[in-house]
């Protein structure tokens, strides 16, 4: 999982070069932020064994996020959701998932009147530790995306609202076919201070 994360951030970093190169006249501006994070890690049995397992744990936490302004219409953007811990199920026992995410995306971008509206593409590598009827640590990474909106209050201050999937892993248990299926999908409302 490192070395595919490492060699997707090497690509990204050599596609943004290549942007930058093209992008002589635009000067650079960074900026970081902070959003409030609904987190909702969604958990399917898919052993047929019972207790079945099945469920939701909805988290409240912290987003952090960075990024580079490198073109009118492109930025380049990472973020980190804190591990909260939410119960996602209580079959036979009270089962927990405390879910932790780092991800990097390209983030095309519109202005639209005061509004500028952005999606997001990339990958993340996500963490699950689990802990009841089925416990221990999974990770995974993959595609993830999104969309969302920004509206700047000063020259340097914004507010954010936006809607953000993480990508769906199955992990096996030992003994059982079918295993579990686990993504994560986050609301969130922020801002961010952009260096200019």
């Amino acid at each position: 999982m490192r070395n595919f994360l490492r060699t997707w951030v090497i690509a990204f970093g050599a596609l943004l070069a290549a942007t930058i190169s093209v992008a002589q006249a635009d000067p650079i501006t960074f900026y970081v932020g902070g959003d409030i994070a609904g987190v909702t890690t969604k958990v399917e049995d898919k052993t047929g064994v019972p207790p079945i397992i099945t469920g939701d744990a909805n988290a409240t936490t912290l987003r952090l996020k960075g990024g580079a302004h490198f073109l009118e219409w492109l930025d380049a953007e990472a973020h980190i959701v804190l591990p909260q811990e939410a119960t996602f199920s209580s079959a036979g026992t009270t089962n927990k998932v405390k879910t932790s995410i780092v991800a990097v995306f390209a983030k095309p971008n519109i202005n639209a009147g005061p509004v500028n509206i952005y999606a997001l593409l990339g990958v993340a590598s996500t963490n699950f530790d689990l802990s009841g009827v089925v416990s221990g640590n999974q990770s995974g990474s993959g595609v993830a995306y999104g969309v969302g909106a920004q509206y700047a209050f000063t020259k340097n201050i914004s507010g954010s609202i936006d809607y953000t999937q993480y990508p769906k892993q199955n992990f096996g248990l030992s003994g059982f076919s079918g295993g579990l299926d686990i993504g994560v999908d986050i609301f969130a409302i922020g801002a961010t201070y952009t260096f200019r």
